[in-house]
């Protein structure tokens, strides 16, 4: 216990008082620029980048991405008929064997294939 009190007084006359905040915020600063530094590091080197689309420079993978516009509207004021049930059905049935072409989720639904990264 005397060492603790003797290296916590021996600490006092290596920083003096009016040092002490600026010293604590310079380091504060120098650990999250260090922290920020490595988290790009590590979002540029694991290939992260190219899931965010957001970034310039990728104008066009964006336009690829957004929607066309194919989805069929119906209208919601005429009675329901035979004709807009099937045409509905259809719609539906096109839309359920797209999903089914992705089959279910396993690993091997994150590859870069499956997500077609890399593919452009």
């Amino acid at each position: 216990m005397k060492r603790l009190l003797a290296l916590l007084r021996k600490r006092d006359e290596i920083v003096p008082g009016p040092a002490r905040l600026p010293i604590a915020l310079g380091a504060a600063v120098v650990f999250a620029l260090g922290v920020t530094v490595i988290s790009v590091l590590i979002y540029d080197l694991d290939g992260s980048y190219k899931l965010d689309l957001s970034r310039p420079g990728f104008e066009i993978q964006r336009a690829e991405v957004r929607s066309t516009g194919t989805q069929e509207t119906y209208d919601t004021m005429s009675p329901v008929s035979s004709a807009a049930i099937n045409s509905f059905l259809q719609e539906y049935d096109k839309r359920v064997q797209d999903l089914g072409q992705y089959g279910s989720f396993s690993d091997q639904s994150l590859d870069d294939a499956s997500l077609q990264i890399g593919t452009h």
